[in-house]
């Protein structure tokens, strides 16, 4: 039985600063509603508790759960712990989303099982959207208060970066699991790609995105390709500072900004562009990227959180350094698509790349991880490793005995280990150890694995499976 299919039944409140119909929903929305569209399917009686918006009922039933908005854009947080001081103990489990500031859920809801998922770490944006000393109670928020209040409480992050960056700027010491965003499959065929160079951006359009950065390299651009498009779709509070640098250089034949567009436009504009950007000051993980190369279409990134795992460097696009100036790495990058062989080579590596990422498997994941939890906090014994980033391998030849090995490896490992069964053989994703930890688990197992080596970061990612996309 799957870890999903052992929510059936169960009741779990999900916290988040927003739904996905949210006019400011972006990638931290899309994982929630995706993870919940999974639960619910799965059995699971779910809650979603999220704020309130311009014109949003109260109470919404979507996708086969419970959607209810409380408060705004800050007092979501005292409502929901007004929420859960009243209805905290029917549920079985919480999933804390944070995105900047958590709901503090061990406070409210003591006892019960809570996992918080961190998508990255906004210490240094806190600086950008609130004046001092709003931006410094921020930081405290998110950094000193949560590890506090949290200690006790398992955390996941949406990469390995972010993980780091919570270990760095937030000193969190307890464990941290990696389970990243999916992909959705865009129905339908893709738009055949622009024959003259063209660039797409579908994101939201906030500061710390940094999109000024690339309206800013058009001109140079121009000089090389006269015909270039670039298409930066969205909404958020940065679209009338760019729609006003867009007017002042003269941009507006090249440059446009559709505000925020239905999935097959998004589809469309990304399978006929060349290369999205995504020069950010940092990400959780980088989803936009992704559904870029679910399509095809290369990305050019700064080399930061979050975008340093999902940009695979000259192989799903490039990284750049962080301050670099966007002209001169976009002509270089443009140069390199001109050659149809280079162009339909680096299609096909971010096509498998993508395609390694799933909505499911996310899911499964974190439902594991929350069924970890549960088990430990019922039996009041630990039974997760420690605080250990690393993660190993093992790996079998494929054999005649490989479904009952299979079965051994379900009952002896926990719920958390990725086990994958295929013609390569079977290999186990053993988190929070390294190869003595694992040697140590598998000695349950009465078949010894034929190799065991550190995963590297794409195996965290992806669960098991080489780093090939050749």
């Amino acid at each position: 039985m799957s870890a999903l299919e052992q929510f059936a039944g169960r009741q779990v409140l999900f916290l988040n600063w927003r739904d996905l119909a949210n006019p400011a929903a972006g990638g931290a929305e899309a994982y929630a509603e995706e993870i919940a569209k999974r639960f619910a399917a799965a059995g699971c009686h779910l809650t979603l508790f999220t704020s309130v918006w311009e014109d949003a009922l109260p109470h919404d039933w979507a996708n086969g759960y419970l959607v209810v908005r409380r408060g705004g854009r800050f007092g979501v947080y005292l409502a929901a712990a007004r929420y859960l001081r009243r209805h905290g103990k029917q549920y079985d489990a919480v999933l804390d989303f944070q995105n900047g500031t958590p709901f503090f859920a061990p406070l409210w809801a003591p006892g019960t099982p809570v996992i918080c998922v961190l998508h990255h770490v906004h210490q240094a944006q806190f600086g950008l959207y609130f004046r001092w000393p709003v931006s410094q109670i921020g930081r405290l928020l998110e950094g000193r208060v949560s590890r506090r209040v949290y200690r006790d409480c398992p955390f996941v992050a949406v990469s390995p970066s972010t993980r780091g960056e919570m270990r760095r700027q937030l000193d969190f010491r307890g464990p941290v699991s990696v389970i990243p965003n999916g992909i959705e499959e865009f129905p339908g065929p893709a738009a055949a790609r622009s024959a003259a160079p063209a660039i797409a951006v579908v994101t939201r359009l906030v500061p710390h995105k940094q999109l000024h950065l690339l309206v800013d390299a058009v001109p140079d651009l121009l000089r090389h390709w006269p015909d270039l498009r670039v298409d930066i779709a969205g909404s958020g509070s940065a679209r009338d500072a760019l729609l006003a640098q867009v007017r002042e250089l003269g941009l507006q034949r090249t440059v446009s900004l559709p505000g925020r567009v239905p999935e097959r436009v998004k589809r469309d504009l990304l399978g006929r562009a060349w290369l999205t950007v995504a020069p950010s000051v940092a990400e959780g993980w980088g989803l936009t990227v992704l559904e870029a190369n679910a399509l095809g279409t290369p990305a050019l990134a700064y080399d930061v959180p979050g975008l340093r795992d999902s940009v695979r460097d000259k192989v799903t696009g490039w990284l750049i350094q962080p301050g670099e100036g966007l002209a001169a790495p976009l002509i270089s990058a443009l140069h390199q698509l001109c050659d149809p062989r280079r162009q339909q080579l680096m299609a096909g590596q971010c096509r498998r790349w993508a395609h390694r990422f799933s909505w499911d498997v996310t899911a499964e994941r974190l439902a594991a991880a929350l069924l970890s939890e549960i088990t430990r906090k019922g039996h009041r014994a630990p039974t997760r490793r420690g605080p250990i980033d690393l993660a190993t391998v093992a790996s079998w030849a494929p054999g005649e005995q490989d479904g009952e090995l299979e079965g051994q490896l379900r009952k002896a490992l926990r719920v958390t280990d990725v086990i994958s069964n295929g013609p390569e053989g079977i290999r186990v994703l053993l988190t929070g150890c390294d190869e003595l930890g694992a040697a140590s688990a598998l000695r349950r197992v009465p078949v010894p694995p034929d190799r065991l080596q550190l995963a590297t970061t794409a195996q965290v990612l992806c669960g098991v499976g080489g780093d090939d996309l050749a």
